[in-house]
């Protein structure tokens, strides 16, 4: 269905420039971002055209396939990143836990601040605290003392609290 654009309703432009063609029962039964779309009077239900400005078409392809049940593992793995932000903002909740445990289950002391970064980003609260246990119940943080002083000159100042919160209830436990 989704290969061949059979009785495809509706086009999506990808931020390269490209066009994919999908169906709005779909869209709209997976996303209650994609239902409003299209149930209420905006330019989206009219034009039958959908922008997704921040997807390239690989990472937009990876999304539809999500959606039709039909994406590759390999797929996943290459845009879990794109997939997530598009499960953030379509309010897609199975792919948003689907990516939590991914990037939760893939942490390392080269990924582990930006898996935290997003995980900060999107509310990905199972994340955060992975990332946290990571690097300082596990003493990560000493792995990566070059990286840590540059994060915390770029970071949030609520995060740096919670990690803050964090290392206190370590090294002090109640």
């Amino acid at each position: 269905m989704l290969d061949e654009a059979i009785h495809a309703d509706l086009t999506i432009m990808t931020a390269d420039g490209s066009t994919l063609r999908a169906h709005k029962a779909v869209l709209s039964a997976s996303s209650p971002v994609f239902q409003s779309m299209f149930h209420h009077n905006l330019k989206e239900k009219e034009s039958s055209t959908i922008h997704i400005e921040d997807m390239s078409l690989e990472s937009c392809t990876a999304l539809l396939s999500y959606l039709y049940g039909a994406i590759k593992q390999e797929d996943f793995w290459k845009h879990r990143l794109a997939l997530l932000g598009a499960a953030n903002k379509y309010d897609i909740g199975s792919l948003k836990d689907i990516c939590e445990e991914s990037l939760l289950e893939d942490l390392s002391t080269g990924n582990v601040l930006e898996m935290l970064n997003e995980a900060w980003l999107y509310q990905l609260h199972k994340l955060k605290k992975g990332c946290l246990v990571f690097l300082f119940q596990f003493g990560k943080i000493h792995d990566i003392k070059d990286e840590i002083n540059n994060f915390f000159q770029h970071a949030d100042r609520e995060l740096m609290l919670e990690m803050f919160q964090e290392v206190l209830s370590i090294s002090n436990p109640i």
